[in-house]
């Protein structure tokens, strides 16, 4: 069997498996978007432009990686538990195959949440995004990075401890992460951590594509994200591997 032909059998055999998910996972995207946009406003007396954007900009981003922080591991966690994951494994087919067809699905899971993101966020605030050429590299590396670190997360800790890693994540992404605003807002021992999670960097490549006049970007954050996903990638490929 062909690396190609294994990818399409994995990836249609995926979505069968996961075709009673995709639609919560698809309103749980569009409640996150939601809850930002309109929810985190009421949190402010007044709202200019820059809280406008990152708002806007916050509610895609935190769709995003909450999909691949929280969702992904959940899911794959389940799939260890049921043994499904194991059934996959003894099949002929190579592990960075199995690895990739299971990331492209959930690369598309995420578009319709991300699509609505940016349409609620732009319509809520009546803010016209002044998007980058990079804006479709920045959102795919930052989509795969999430699903490949809560990929690797869901590989390497046992399926009880990565389900309860999820719920943190959910609280730390939604409240402790300068995604809907400044990282200067955060305790200085918080911003340290920052410096070296991807969360922050995701941020700002969203930000710096969608409304590069008002958050300039540079290089950092895509090498950092960059670093992350083939961390992830290496690590979940590994243990798929290690565990055959």
């Amino acid at each position: 069997m062909t690396a190609l032909r294994s990818y399409r059998l994995l990836v249609h055999w995926q979505i069968l498996r996961l075709k009673g998910f995709v639609p919560l996972a698809i309103v749980v995207q569009a409640l996150f978007a939601l809850g930002i946009v309109a929810g985190y406003p009421l949190l402010f007396p007044a709202l200019d432009r820059q809280t406008m954007l990152f708002l806007a900009t916050g509610a895609p981003a935190i769709t995003l990686i909450t999909m691949g922080l929280v969702a992904v591991p959940q899911v794959v966690s389940q799939a260890r538990t049921q043994g499904s994951l194991e059934y996959m494994r003894t099949l002929p087919v190579p592990r960075m195959v199995f690895l990739l067809a299971d990331l492209s699905v959930w690369l598309v899971i995420v578009l319709p949440g991300l699509v609505f993101a940016l349409w609620v966020g732009a319509a809520r605030f009546d803010l016209a995004f002044e998007v980058s050429l990079l804006v479709v590299p920045a959102f795919l590396l930052v989509a795969l990075t999430s699903t490949a670190v809560g990929y690797a997360m869901a590989c390497v800790l046992p399926p009880m401890i990565a389900v309860l890693l999820t719920q943190v994540m959910v609280v730390f992404v939604m409240l402790f992460s300068p995604l809907n605003f400044p990282s200067e807002r955060l305790p200085g021992w918080l911003q340290s951590i920052h410096e070296v999670l991807p969360i922050e960097a995701m941020g700002e490549v969203i930000r710096g594509t969608l409304a590069g006049g008002s958050f300039p970007i540079s290089a950092s954050p895509f090498l950092m994200l960059a670093a992350w996903c083939a961390g992830g990638l290496g690590i979940a490929y590994l243990t798929l591997r290690r565990r055959a």
